[in-house]
């Protein structure tokens, strides 16, 4: 008798190591795929390099800068000269070309 009473309990108690059941959801879940915002990036290109020339004899800044496609202006600001006159074994620096400038 003592286990029917026991029995009893239970069914209206229920099992204290039974989870509590979850409710089952009364609508499906729907798959959403979240797409990133499509965005374009330019690389830009690198820094231009500076070139040093050793001034050899017989070199003129003209003869220089014609030679590595730049303008005698451009090749005296570069170096921060004021004339045109040039000692052998001068390092001159270079400055970078622009594709379709005119020198």
């Amino acid at each position: 008798m003592a286990v029917a009473a026991c029995a009893a309990v239970m069914l209206a108690t229920g099992c204290a190591s039974e989870p509590d059941a979850e409710p089952i959801p009364t609508t499906l879940p729907v798959l959403t795929t979240l797409r990133p915002q499509l965005t374009t990036t330019t690389i830009a290109p690198p820094p231009p390099q500076r070139r040093i020339y050793v001034v050899q004899p017989g070199d003129t800044l003209s003869k220089i800068a014609n030679g590595f496609g730049v303008s005698v202006q451009a090749l005296m600001e570069e170096n921060g000269k004021e004339d045109t006159l040039l000692r052998i074994g001068e390092q001159l620096v270079i400055p970078p070309t622009v594709v379709g400038a005119d020198n």
